[in-house]
């Protein structure tokens, strides 16, 4: 299997500065891609009105090329092995921003894989991400700022939603979604 952005399909990523994308082994600029590569992105946009919304009035964004750009290095800008296009089908990462804790637009503009039992927070993701990451609980509140008693409630609240037993499953749901 090859890997994301080659033989016909779109792998968007952010690089810290630039949002570039990957199409067939050539690495460019979102904004220099073809129209008809970016029609899949702007058709999600344009469905999505509250992403729209929120990118307009709480990021303040309101040029067009630069509120599709915020919405597909939100939504599609993690380097993974998925394609985010393949076909005409467009495919969202998950989330891996840096300002996941504290960005408004959580699950608005960016959208985190589905629990099988209710919504999973900001805090919540913040903990998954650090886990998959072979994060201990001690670390994980040392990095988040929190008591690890709050570090264990968000683990056991995360075992329920996703409806898995321990940290390896929810680690190995972490994988399986791109986490």
């Amino acid at each position: 299997m090859l890997p994301a952005g080659l033989e016909g399909s779109i792998e968007i990523y952010f690089d810290g500065s630039n949002c570039r994308a990957l199409v067939n082994g050539n690495r460019m600029d979102y904004l220099e891609l073809p129209s008809a590569l970016r029609e899949p992105f702007q058709a999600e946009l344009i469905a999505d009105k509250a992403a729209l919304n929120f990118i307009r009035n709480e990021f303040k964004i309101l040029d067009t090329d630069l509120v599709e750009l915020c919405f597909v290095k939100c939504r599609y800008g993690a380097l993974d092995s998925t394609p985010d296009i393949s076909g005409n089908k467009a495919v969202p990462d998950a989330p891996c921003c840096k300002h996941i804790a504290t960005c408004k637009g959580f699950n608005i503009v960016c959208k985190i894989p589905e629990a099988v039992n209710g919504h999973i927070t900001s805090c919540e993701y913040q903990v998954i991400c650090l886990l998959s990451r072979g994060k201990q609980d001690i670390e994980i509140a040392d990095i988040m700022h929190i008591e690890v008693c709050t570090v264990r409630t968000y683990l056991a609240r995360i075992r329920e939603k996703l409806c898995v037993n321990n940290r390896i499953e929810i680690a190995l749901w972490a994988y399986n979604k791109g986490i």
